[in-house]
């Protein structure tokens, strides 16, 4: 049955008794060969990584060719270029990235943009940095130290970089420099006497047109007639512009140098110079430890030709009187020293050493402030051979290698004179013993600057950042860095707003404070024009930060009953000090109002404010919501049809974040009646005060609102409650 199902051809079929394979193989050589290339070519939709053996796959294969047997790498990267993705380059091994020269390569290309301190890198693995007026600077430590950083300033010593401020160098006649900037300060000038000498460094507000630009600091060379100015980075740009106005300057070859006709020269020392600030009653020990004087002999052959050009007698006088310096209470507020010293680099501990210093009786410091201001730091060709002569930290690692005994101190040789100038700042009246804040700031040439750093770092001085700054100032009750009446200072105000307000629309709706319902319609901004504008019944385009010492006295003594209201300026900002009587915290941004008729016992509650926008937002919400859905249901249908998808328009979602973020934060209309109480101030800077052991707050009140004021009770009220608490002011004299 089964064999009628089969073909008859395939039964008749006879079959070969033996079968040869090279006659087999000579019939089917074709299929053979096309097979075998079909193999080694590898061709189809799969990689070449794709089609090994399940043994032979690693995961990286994809993106690394060397994972792949030599065989098929070729053919790997053709099948990548044919797709249409370049085989990604190697990626530099950490050794070739950290040889020297790579190294200076990366940190100049990352320097285009911001600007680095000398002691950047050491900053930048201890700091949080941020980029501030176009430098990357450390904010604050890494690690929780706060209270460390205060106590530093209290009882230790607090070393910050402060070489942002930029310095520029005015030379030429004494009349004719003074000349040229006679209006532009008022009160003392830059020829007062006690300055002119250059025993002493002052300290003054430039003003551009009656209108505040920002704090200097200055000293002159007596001998040569060349005056320094050392100008915060925020309004640098202003100063070099209003320098350069006044005494009509044209740029030289250069691009650094300005000269007049009256042969004033200007030149911006930006990379010649740094600066670090000590600050505590241990920084005199720090530097006496960390800074090895040069002592002089009649004759020496291995004098710097630079050194010859001075008085060996008057540096070694400079030199000995510091030497002997070791108690700083009786000195004179903005002395100037300068000194020369040896390599810091020879003279440090094997660990981190607090330094100590015992306290004598007075010495005399005629023969100092008499030379003061000879420093061979002020000659430009001096700065140029400190830096070409300067030996690296090899040679010296080297030369301490050879001892025997680890720890040995380097000789001090003549190789390593290096001139320093020292500022004496005094600090705050009445805190402390030489007053809280008390210090020096050390200048010494930009390329020695890290060796310095060290040095102080290793001596027992603690790092201090941006924030440490602030801190300073607050417990100095120092009112503001910036003024709020100068360009730079209305420029960080609004920074500082956009940072809030950026931080308060990150958080989520039912996370943030209806500044709404609590009254209050500037959160994140003194809006001062607005509320002088209110007080003085005109508008308001310009105002002023009183800075009148004796005004600011009678004030004073008005606050406590002892004389009567001065006339003011018109539309003036007071500054004050605020601490609460009781309980109560002083929070940035508070507002501060007028008692009124509330009794002094009496903590009167903000009444609720009803929140007029809030239907609108949440209509605005579900209308955004509803579009959303519509443009998301017109993607997809476009998508199933093939169509081009047509772009979701930006400017939609613009306009719902302006619209939201109005309805959140809707601009003032009225700061004076904003609230139940009337305002007349801000308080700009609020926080803990070690120093006072409470809160402490700093702002300032409008001029014509003292009138209102009876006594120095005012009520204060944070943006995030309606409790009004009591609160004294004081006026801040600084």
């Amino acid at each position: 049955m089964a064999e009628s199902n089969i073909p008859s051809d395939v039964l008749n079929v006879s079959l070969p008794n033996s079968i040869t394979v090279t006659s087999i193989a000579a019939a089917r050589i074709k299929e053979i060969e096309a097979m075998q290339k079909n193999i080694e070519e590898k061709s189809g939709t799969k990689m070449v990584f794709q089609k090994l053996p399940k043994h032979m796959r690693r995961r990286a294969m994809s993106h690394a060719v060397k994972r792949l047997p030599r065989r098929l790498r070729e053919i790997h990267l053709n099948q990548m270029t044919k797709s249409g993705l370049a085989p990604k380059a190697k990626k530099p091994n950490r050794k070739h990235r950290r040889r020297l020269r790579n190294l200076q390569s990366d940190y100049a290309r990352r320097q285009r943009r911001v600007k680095w301190l000398n002691t950047h890198i050491w900053h930048a693995k201890r700091f949080h940095m941020i980029e501030k007026w176009g430098f990357k600077l450390p904010k604050q430590p890494c690690d929780k130290s706060f209270r460390a950083c205060y106590r530093a300033t209290t009882q230790h010593c607090l070393i910050q970089d402060i070489s942002y401020e930029r310095c520029i160098q005015i030379d030429g006649a004494y009349e004719d420099i003074i000349q040229g900037l006679k209006n532009t300060t008022v009160g003392l000038s830059f020829g007062a006497k006690c300055f002119a000498g250059g025993k002493k460094f002052g300290e003054l507000i430039l003003f551009d047109c009656n209108k505040a630009v920002g704090d200097v600091q200055f000293f002159w060379n007596s001998t040569n007639n060349v005056l320094w100015l050392f100008v915060h980075p925020a309004f640098y740009k202003q100063v070099l512009d209003l320098l350069i106005g006044l005494f009509e300057m044209n740029l030289v070859e250069n691009q650094t140098s300005y000269r007049g006709p009256k042969n004033v020269e200007l030149k911006e020392l930006e990379y010649e110079l740094d600066r670090f600030r000590l600050t505590g009653p241990l920084s005199t020990a720090v530097l006496k430890n960390a800074l090895r004087t040069v002592k002089f002999t009649d004759k020496h052959p291995d004098y710097h030709a630079w050194l010859q050009n001075y008085p060996l007698e008057i540096l070694s006088e400079q030199n000995q009187v510091f030497q002997n310096l070791t108690n700083t209470s009786y000195l004179p507020p903005n002395l100037l020293i300068s000194i020369l010293v040896h390599d810091p680099r020879l003279n440090l501990p094997n660990k981190r050493t607090k330094a100590s210093l015992t306290q004598d009786e007075k010495d005399d410091f005629d023969k100092l402030q008499q030379n003061s201001s000879l420093s061979p730091l002020w000659n430009e060709s001096v700065r140029q051979v400190l830096k070409d002569t300067k030996l690296s930290n090899a040679a010296i690692s080297e030369k301490r290698s050879q001892f025997l005994i680890p720890g040995t101190e380097l000789s001090m040789d003549l190789e390593t004179i290096l001139p320093v100038i020292l500022m004496w700042r005094p600090g705050k009246k009445g805190q402390l013993n030489n007053g809280y804040g008390s210090g020096w700031d050390v200048i010494v040439a930009s390329n020695w600057s890290q060796s310095f750093f060290m040095s102080f770092v290793m001596w027992g001085a603690r790092a201090g950042g941006l924030r440490e700054t602030k801190s300073v100032a607050f417990e100095k009750s120092q009112t503001d860095l910036l003024y709020p009446d100068t360009k730079a200072g209305e420029l960080e105000e609004h920074v500082v707003m956009e940072e809030c307000v950026e931080k308060f629309f990150r958080l989520p709706p039912n996370k943030r404070t209806n500044f709404i319902k609590f009254g209050i319609v500037s959160p994140f901004l003194c809006n001062w024009k607005m509320l002088i504008t209110e007080w003085s019944g005109e508008n308001c385009n310009a105002f002023t930060v009183l800075r009148d010492r004796n005004l600011l006295r009678q004030i004073q003594n008005y606050f406590v009953g002892k004389a009567i209201l001065p006339t003011l300026p018109k539309n003036c900002l007071i500054p004050i000090k605020i601490v609460p009587i009781a309980k109560g915290v002083c929070s940035k941004f508070s507002i501060i109002c007028l008692p009124g008729t509330c009794a002094g016992n009496e903590e009167p509650l903000e009444p609720k404010c009803k929140d007029i926008f809030a239907l609108k937002r949440k209509s605005l919400r579900l209308d955004h919501k509803n579009l959303l859905k519509k443009l998301h249901k017109r993607r997809k249908r476009a998508n199933k049809k093939g169509n081009s998808v047509t772009p979701t328009d930006k400017e939609i979602l613009q306009n719902y974040k302006i619209e939201m973020r109005k309805l959140w934060l809707p601009p003032p209309e009225t700061i004076k009646s904003s609230c139940s109480k009337t305002v007349m101030g801000f308080i700009k800077h609020g926080d803990f005060s070690f120093t006072l052991g409470q809160s402490k707050g700093l702002g300032y009140v409008i001029g014509n609102s003292l009138s209102e004021l009876q006594g120095n009770k005012v009520l204060i009220r944070s943006t995030n409650s309606r409790q009004y608490k009591w609160a004294v002011i004081d006026v801040n004299v600084e």
